[in-house]
């Protein structure tokens, strides 16, 4: 279940993402048009002011097109900083998660809340699980392994990424390396 009713918080990776480069963690941050504290999640606007698009796909190509996947996906990526603009944060957000979802054949039901809900009763929350200000370390619902990465050599395994550079480092194998982090649900 995905809440779009949520007042956007900011300073989450529900506007940005971080990227592996040759000097370490790159964040790739989608402006935003300005909004009051309790805009909901579904409402908020992508400014085009600057040429975020083209920066962030310069940076993706940089950072992993050495990577022994990117070739294979990077179309699959391309429209979403070329060409393609979206108005809403939530709908470039649904639109990469269907792709992503979509290249580790995964097909879960997914359903949206009508309406904000606090907590719901019977299931797990997820939405402040992870969070770019908590330490990884503190995330005890996944025990992390490293994977090889391109700037792995240099600068040792770098964790807490976006999915991104788990599917252009390790393609296929990207969900076995999910499944195998699964923490059992109680």
């Amino acid at each position: 279940m995905i809440d779009l009713q949520e007042h956007f918080c900011k300073q989450t990776y529900r506007s940005r993402a971080v990227i592996f480069d040759s000097n370490g963690s790159l964040k790739l941050i989608i402006p935003l048009r300005k909004h009051s504290e309790k805009t909901p999640m579904k409402e908020i606007r992508i400014a085009y002011d600057a040429p975020w698009q083209d920066l962030h796909w310069k940076s993706l190509e940089s950072a992993y097109r050495s990577s022994p996947f990117f070739e294979y996906y990077e179309s699959e990526f391309a429209g979403f900083y070329q060409g393609q603009q979206y108005e809403l944060l939530a709908d470039y957000n649904l639109a990469l998660q269907e792709v992503v979802l979509r290249l580790l054949k995964l097909k879960p039901t997914i359903r949206f809340t009508e309406e904000y809900e606090k907590a719901i009763a019977g299931t797990l929350d997820l939405r402040s699980l992870i969070s770019p200000k908590k330490p990884f370390e503190q995330d005890t619902y996944f025990q992390l392994r490293p994977y090889p990465q391109v700037f792995e050599p240099k600068y040792g395994f770098l964790p807490n990424l976006s999915i991104l550079d788990l599917l252009f480092n390790e393609g296929p194998e990207a969900l076995a390396y999910l499944k195998a982090l699964q923490h059992p649900i109680t």
